[in-house]
């Protein structure tokens, strides 16, 4: 009686070489994850006092109360974000990607990255190729930049950045 084959498995995908690139350092650093405002209890009464008008609106046109409840679901989650504070993570470039915190993405994950002006400090977007996966921020030291850059610009191509609206808006009303 002969063993019948087994099915065969795919292979066991081993970490790949670094990529080749220009230059083959790895660039470590630590920074906060976003720059956080300080907020005061103004701040937070003017957003629930905007909460209320866009309900007692939404109400008025609609007549519709989850429409209006959903107010509420937002208004709490704002809240909480508006108060969280950031964290301090761990950054590294090298030739088998980016790592950020305990997550690591390969440079085939993104089509591009930008050097954003936030005010005082600059950050690094890097923007994904999929279509559902939001952009990535990078906090750095400013005397780090030209390191940083260096080691991006061997494996994505740099594009001048802008932020969006919803960031302006967003930095405007210091979220």
């Amino acid at each position: 009686m002969q063993p019948q084959d087994s099915p065969s498995l795919p292979p066991i995908q081993m970490p790949t070489a670094p990529r080749a690139g220009d230059n083959d350092q790895a660039v470590s650093w630590t920074a906060s994850e976003f720059i956080a405002h300080q907020k005061n209890a103004g701040w937070y009464m003017l957003l629930v006092a905007a909460a209320v008008v866009l309900a007692a609106v939404i109400y008025l046109l609609t007549r519709d109360p989850v429409s209006t409840g959903m107010v509420g679901v937002v208004l709490v989650v704002l809240l909480l974000l508006a108060s969280r504070q950031p964290r301090t993570l761990s950054y590294q470039l090298d030739g088998f990607g980016i790592h950020i915190g305990d997550r690591s993405y390969p440079y085939d994950n993104f089509k591009s990255f930008s050097v954003v002006d936030e005010g005082a400090i600059n950050s690094i977007t890097l923007l994904p190729l999929k279509r559902f996966m939001p952009p990535i921020s990078m906090y750095y030291d400013p005397k780090d930049e030209d390191k940083i850059s260096a080691v991006l610009s061997d494996y994505l191509p740099f594009v001048e950045g802008q932020k969006d609206i919803v960031d302006q808006f967003m930095r405007r009303i210091r979220f």
